[in-house]
């Protein structure tokens, strides 16, 4: 495909990225590639690698095989293993970046936050305020564009009730690697992914090890194996070899989103299996009944990701560690209590509570056409109104990678960012060879994705929201959201925003399709420069 790089005069549009992950390097590199455009990209910490970077936890690693994060544009070979550590896809990130150019074709601002976000009607720009997380420094940038790629994994889920707990207190994503676990009394809050990974890889340091869980997940075998230095080899020498191997591995992988729907007779099959395989998984790992017994999963399969591990139930069998089921009812100094009465005391206390998927769109923080606060009425109208998760009402010249409505499940989440930005790409050009300097997706065409996405979820297992303790310990910077958005609302295009039900309800080819299949002439409206 041939794309306009520039306008008429030969100038560009300014453009701005946030977040310097798996999504903003893609936005970045692609923007290099296909256009010859230049952006200013602003990362919060202080290096590239999103998710990557700050969740550093023991046993980190990809819950999904290693050659399914690939960018298409940039294969790696050399992946050790079929699921690799936390390390292992930053250092690929990085290099990626380095390979392209991230560094020296692109203006990058490490430790800047942005804080604010308004669109200037009569300037037709949007105005970002950012501040230096080192210096406190503070500026406003313009930019003609703005592609928000920070993701969902950014912001901590933390439950206020623990904020008078005395001892050691950290989240899974914001690891103290200052302190030492060994022989210290150590509680685990939560029993979702990053609590299956950090549990085994820190059991045998403590010396007492308190796991609180109330809604545990399915669990199957992790089938992980090394790749020999022959398939290395092969991949090297005949590039399609490898090609084939990830898109046969990519299909299969993405069939599995038939485990997320219930009503649909096609779905039967692959959710009985599932059920069969996390059962007998259980069964031969936990061999005290008792233990399996408060392990057996009390919502629908699929209403949570299931998770991978051949490790994790091992270790809650171990004579120093303990499983508890029950809601925390009281956490005073260093004691947490559960609903049967029983005490701990302990010395560190780690939360793997997942994040605060709202956080990453603020009320009040992102303010569109006509004064609107986006984000609120978002809330308001009881969940996210969004064009394939990467435009929404309001906002024009603003692109979101992964943003709600978007994303999958069942599958690493790289081809669906990389056509996320490709429309992205083929927008920017439509602006440039029609020689707008404002592009808006239409309500018309909102409105049908809208209904697409509900179709589908009609289908679709309820999500479980997350639980980590119980209903009456809300985590911070939720309220407000929790409030608006379990109040009554009209059925009409109701989705909610935060948990599971922000996703696309279907298969990653499909989605993939359908995007690349967008008439742009039919869903944007413009004015010209």
């Amino acid at each position: 495909m041939v794309f306009t790089t520039t306008y008429r005069d030969g100038s560009k549009p300014d453009v701005a990225i946030i977040g310097a992950g798996l999504s903003g390097i893609c936005a970045a590199i692609q923007l290099q590639r296909q256009l010859n455009v230049s952006a200013t990209i602003f990362e919060s910490e202080a290096e590239i690698g999103g998710t990557w970077a700050t969740n550093t936890y023991p046993g980190c690693g990809s819950d999904d095989r290693s050659y399914l994060y690939n960018y298409s544009f940039a294969p790696n070979y050399d992946w050790t293993r079929k699921y690799v550590p936390q390390a292992e896809i930053l250092g690929y990130l990085r290099n990626t970046a380095l390979r392209f150019g991230l560094y020296s074709n692109h203006n990058v601002l490490f430790s800047h936050r942005v804080t604010r976000m308004q669109w200037d009607d009569s300037l037709q720009k949007w105005s970002m305020d950012w501040v230096n997380t080192l210096t406190g420094e503070q500026g406003v940038h313009e930019a003609d564009v703005v592609i928000h790629g920070k993701g969902l994994y950014k912001t901590p889920r933390i439950p206020r009730a623990f904020d008078s707990f005395k001892g050691e207190k950290w989240h899974s994503a914001r690891w103290n690697h200052s302190v030492d676990l060994t022989g210290k009394r150590v509680g685990v809050v939560g029993s979702s992914a990053s609590a299956i990974q950090l549990v085994p890889s820190i059991v045998d340091r403590v010396d007492s090890l308190f796991v609180y869980g109330r809604s545990p997940v399915y669990i199957s075998p992790q089938f992980d194996s090394p790749f020999s230095e022959i398939t290395k080899a092969l991949f090297h020498r005949l590039p399609q070899v490898h090609w084939a191997f990830v898109l046969f591995w990519t299909y299969i992988m993405d069939s599995t989103y038939l485990l997320y729907y219930r009503l649909t007779w096609y779905s039967a099959l692959h959710r009985g299996l599932m059920y069969f395989v996390t059962w007998l998984h259980r069964l031969i790992q936990v061999p005290d009944p008792a233990l399996r017994a408060k392990l057996v999963p009390d919502q629908l399969l699929g209403s949570k990701r299931t998770a991978l591990s051949n490790a994790y139930y091992p270790a809650l069998g171990k004579d120093h560690v303990e499983y508890f089921r029950e809601e925390i009812v009281e956490v005073h100094e260093q004691t947490i209590m559960t609903g049967d009465g029983s005490t701990r005391e302990m010395d560190v206390l780690i939360f793997a509570t997942g994040f605060d998927i709202p956080c990453n769109f603020p009320s009040g923080q992102w303010i569109g056409c006509d004064g609107e606060d986006i984000a609120a009425g978002w809330s308001d109208q009881g969940g996210a109104f969004t064009f394939y998760g990467v435009m929404t009402l309001k906002a024009p010249n603003f692109f979101m990678i992964w943003g709600p409505q978007s994303g999958s499940y069942h599958q690493a989440i790289t081809g669906d960012i990389e056509a996320q930005v490709m429309f992205m790409i083929r927008s920017l050009s439509f602006m440039m060879k029609g020689e707008l300097s404002v592009i808006e997706v239409t309500e018309h065409a909102t409105g049908e994705y809208m209904d697409l996405v509900l179709e589908r979820r009609a289908f679709a297992v309820p999500c479980a929201a997350p639980s980590p303790t119980s209903s009456g310990l809300q985590t911070r910077d939720e309220e407000d959201f929790e409030e608006k958005t379990n109040e009554q609302q009209p059925l009409v295009r109701k989705a909610l925003v935060g948990t599971g039900p922000c996703f696309w309800n279907g298969s990653c080819a499909e989605f993939r399709r359908r995007l690349k299949r967008v008439d742009l002439e039919k869903v944007f409206n413009g004015v010209g420069r």
